[in-house]
């Protein structure tokens, strides 16, 4: 499944990761501390892809889902 984060950008995520939005994109936000240690991962692995925006604080990492995405089936 692709994801397009902007106009000329698109990025592809796996049924893994996608569940992984699809579980977490009712939430404002959410704590690293929250997640198991496997969803951990993948929730910094969708940051590097920009799906996720990470906002660092003093003890955690906050996490939230881009708002400016859209899922595609291409």
């Amino acid at each position: 499944m692709y994801v397009h984060i902007s106009r000329h950008v698109r990025v592809f995520i796996t049924e893994k990761q996608h569940e992984f939005t699809n579980k977490w994109k009712n939430h404002e936000h959410f704590l690293q501390s929250e997640l198991p240690i496997e969803e951990a991962i993948t929730a910094k692995t969708l940051s590097d892809k920009g799906i996720l925006v990470r906002k660092k604080l003093d003890t955690d990492t906050q996490y939230a889902l881009n708002k400016h995405i859209r899922f595609t089936n291409e």
